[in-house]
């Protein structure tokens, strides 16, 4: 008995936030959003990452398999958690219902800092640099211009969430039907090319099939991840108990389907051993099927699918700092909606303008230390392990929750066994990570640590607003 009154309620304890706008979006948009939130740029680099840690194409496909079963695993878990734990923020409130403050103030400070913040420059820049290749057919600015257009990429975003979520979801729904229909597109285009030859097989590596594929399931879970950005605006989603999980399942279906088909289009235009060895695994795809033309439709998908998670990330996160302020956890003011566009305007600004600050500065430390580090891989490797971290939580966090009975709750198939097993999946993943890539690992590590000092220097005797303790 005592456990179940250590478990906070369904319901938050402190009055509804007034003021809030009616609940808009539908199935089909919270559906976007999460396709919107998984297929990045990553589908554009990380299938040749992942053909270079194995030895044969089959191996290949299993690992984007086993991704896609953990993706199905997170989504069930997620549509679960989203009706148990109703309302604004996602995982911070899932971690918060069922393990308290510090461990939820820790995910909303990494998911602030590093996993949105820190994608969110990475793909500016990976968009400025196709959108030269698109306008000029070769990259030719320099590194200080190319720094300056993402950041006003950044805030391009940023300005279009801040005026209003109707404005921001049509231009997500827009962006995700595009970004999915171009990579339809790559994958119809290998069916209509001719075949390549069987190559030899490459020289085995020596290592045994489950260290080939713990290695290469890095960058397909830094792909395939993504789900949980629909459960970050779960408040603002009409019938909520219908329509996120519907919108969560839906999109990861999509994305696994859409992941694995591009996969096959990637070998079957390429073959293994050019789609290991590619230092531009999409544009040589690409070309293969078009020629020199080729490299210019490929940037346009790049561009597209960029900007579309760009705006995801402008979009959905914000609300996780809204929650936390709702919750004592983060400046008051982060938890008001702004009165004209029913926005969180504080979020979504702090979260825009530290993308730009942390893409300017980490220019400027790269220059300034000449660094030859490959950045998208150490920023893979590492949201890949605080990422996975939070969501071993969410797992343990769902098996905990459902002891309470909370009628109308999204009724999860398999129900304790689905939780468990994408908790130690998560876990898996994580100690994976940790071993395989130990530096990027650290530094995830060390920032959630100063979330850690931040929380007991400041934020530990913070009341809840509109509590009376």
């Amino acid at each position: 008995m005592s456990e179940e009154r250590a478990i906070p309620p369904a319901e938050p304890t402190r009055a509804p936030a007034t003021g809030d706008p009616a609940p808009s979006l539908g199935a089909f948009d919270v559906g976007c959003v999460v396709v919107g939130g998984i297929i990045g740029v990553g589908i554009f680099f990380t299938p040749q990452k992942v053909a270079a840690r194995v030895d044969n194409a089959d191996l290949v496909i299993a690992a984007w398999a086993i991704g896609g079963v953990l993706a199905v695993l997170g989504a069930l878990v997620f549509a679960a958690l989203s009706t148990l734990v109703p309302g604004h923020g996602g995982i911070f409130r899932y971690i918060h219902a069922a393990f308290g403050r510090w461990p939820a103030f820790l995910y909303g400070w990494a998911n602030w800092l590093v996993i949105q913040s820190g994608a969110l420059g990475v793909v500016a820049l990976v968009l400025v640099q196709n959108l030269e290749v698109l306008c000029f057919d070769k990259p030719g600015l320099s590194p200080d211009a190319q720094v300056g257009i993402a950041a006003a990429a950044i805030l391009l975003f940023t300005a279009t969430n801040v005026v209003g979520l109707q404005v921001g979801k049509r231009v997500q729904n827009l962006l995700t039907v595009l970004k999915v229909l171009a990579l339809v597109f790559l994958v119809a285009l290998s069916w209509c090319t001719v075949a390549r030859p069987e190559e030899a097989p490459p020289p085995p590596s020596g290592k045994n099939v489950v260290a080939q594929l713990s290695s290469a399931l890095l960058p397909v879970l830094f792909a395939i991840g993504g789900w949980q950005q629909g459960s970050f605006l779960a408040g603002a989603v009409r019938r909520p108990l219908r329509n996120l999980p519907l919108g969560i399942l839906g999109g990861v279906a999509i994305v696994i389907v859409t992941y694995i088909t591009v996969n096959l289009a990637y070998l079957d235009l390429l073959g293994f051993e050019a789609a290991r060895a590619s230092k531009a695994i999409g544009t040589e795809a690409a070309r293969a099927g078009l020629g020199e033309a080729g490299g210019r439709v490929l940037a346009l998908m790049v561009v597209i699918s960029a900007a579309g998670i760009m705006n995801t990330i402008c979009m959905a996160p914000p609300y996780v700092l809204l929650a936390m302020a709702r919750e004592g956890l983060f400046p008051a003011a982060f938890g008001r909606l702004h009165a004209r566009f029913g926005t969180p305007l504080l979020g979504v600004l702090g979260q825009g303008l530290w993308a730009v600050a942390l893409v300017f500065g980490v220019h400027l430390f790269a220059r300034a230390a000449n660094q030859t580090t490959d950045t998208l891989d150490f920023v893979c490797d590492g949201v890949v392990f605080v990422d996975w971290l939070f969501f071993t939580l969410c797992g343990a966090a769902l098996l905990r929750l459902r002891r309470r009975a909370v009628h109308g709750a999204f009724r999860l198939p398999g129900g304790d066994l689905v939780a468990a097993l994408f908790a130690a999946g998560a876990l898996g993943v994580t100690i994976g990570a940790f071993v395989a890539q130990r530096e990027a690992s650290l530094t995830g590590v060390a920032i959630v640590a100063v979330g850690l000092v931040i929380y007991a220097s400041c934020m530990r005797g913070r009341a809840v607003p509109g509590s009376r303790g």
